[in-house]
């Protein structure tokens, strides 16, 4: 009987809970959308803020430290107190951070307070830092000047007026200055402790957009690994490990081409020891430009010119080695031999800074030889498998 009834009364709220369906997504739609709007205006306020007290310590408004009270800050209407309060501590900290300003800001409970005060002629019930005469009566005399920060928006744009007054009975006001900055401007979020201009950190967004320049300094750890002889016969070539360093470019900020020249060494003893010079040339996969916030896939080709000297240089030679290269090898004697290679591979990028790649190379002097074959990909033969690990600078 119970489950019945909860059932009836379910159907006949059923057209209810309907009809206040799209109500319901209407309010929690714009709930989202006012969220979103209160979150830009916060950052494009804190950006006004961070100009302001960059403006300080460009000129500062004292000639040495001087206490300031914090009077207040207004937002526009609508954003509610939290916003406020939000932009008061960002103030507060950026000050903080760069005493450059030679503001030191003030702690005044009576400034804060609402006040009355009596007299013959009237009452008067006030903040007392609008009465500094009732201040003077108090003994509050710690902060001889205010800050008063008002931000409003006006049409398209929002506008940070700021002025400074001193706290006598007249109330001079001994600074002020305005800043505006269009609504729709991306914010630069600038580091309260390293503050630059709005030119300066627009342009540092930029730079790390495009990737630190069109010159990058990399580092490449490199292994290369050679196909054995088809019969397993010969001299069983070895492994070559490779410190490269040079140059990074691209043509134009934010290309999807990249191209690079290294050189290298590697030195294994009583093993071999060599020299190496390569470029390549890059285009990337993964999108027109590179990302910050995922991984950049590029496929690359290149030629590269190696020599390697000692005894385990003897395995590159196409023809079999004799008594004498064997012995002149071992004794330190001429063996050296040169080889060009082709490469074509793939090349993975994190942030610009760290990058990982594998190629397969193909070495055309080694086409005949008996101590080295190779493999096949995709009916494209290599003989070497060229792994890196690349730091960039």
């Amino acid at each position: 009987m119970r489950a019945w009834l909860t059932a009836l009364l379910l159907a006949l709220a059923a057209p209810a809970f309907a009809q206040d369906g799209p109500a319901v997504a209407q309010q929690v739609e714009l709930e989202r959308a006012r969220a979103e709007l209160a979150d830009q205006v916060q950052l494009s306020v804190y950006d006004l803020v961070d100009e302001l007290v960059y403006q300080w310590t460009q000129a500062p408004v004292f000639a040495d430290p001087t206490p300031v009270v914090l009077a207040g800050v207004t937002v526009p209407v609508g954003l509610g107190t939290g916003l406020s309060g939000l932009v008061e501590n960002h103030l507060a900290g950026v000050i903080l951070a760069n005493p450059r300003t030679q503001v030191q800001l003030v702690h005044c409970p009576t400034c804060s307070a609402t006040v009355v005060h009596s007299g013959p002629e009237s009452t008067v019930v006030s903040r007392g830092i609008d009465d500094p005469e009732l201040l003077a009566k108090l003994g509050a005399d710690t902060g001889r000047y205010a800050l008063f920060v008002d931000v409003a928006a006006e049409g398209s744009w929002l506008v940070l007026r700021a002025r400074i007054t001193r706290l006598s009975p007249e109330l001079p006001i001994v600074w002020s200055h305005t800043i505006t900055a269009p609504v729709s401007a991306p914010s630069l979020l600038r580091d309260p402790g390293h503050l630059t201009s709005a030119d300066e950190a627009r342009q540092a967004y930029l730079d790390l957009l495009r990737g630190r320049g069109p010159i990058t300094i990399p580092v490449r750890f490199n292994l290369r690994t050679f196909a054995p002889g088809w019969d397993g016969g010969g001299v069983p070539p070895p492994p070559l490990v490779w410190l490269e360093t040079g140059v990074e470019f691209e043509p134009t900020p934010g290309s999807p081409w990249t191209s690079s020249l290294m050189i290298g060494g590697t030195f294994i003893p009583q093993a071999y020891k060599g020299v190496l010079v390569q470029g390549r040339v890059g285009r990337l996969l993964t999108g027109r430009t590179r990302s910050l916030i995922r991984p950049d896939l590029y496929a690359f080709g290149g030629v590269a010119m190696m020599n390697l000297s000692g005894p385990a240089s003897l395995a590159f030679q196409v023809a079999p080695a004799d008594a004498a290269q064997i012995i002149a090898a071992f004794v330190g004697g001429d063996s050296g031999v040169t080889l060009g290679a082709l490469q074509l591979g793939l090349d993975g990028r994190l942030g610009q800074r760290i990058g990982f790649s594998v190629a397969g190379e193909y070495y055309p002097a080694l086409r005949n030889s008996t101590n080295i074959g190779f493999r096949s990909i995709l009916g494209v033969h290599y003989h070497a498998v060229n792994t890196e690990v690349t730091v960039c600078f």
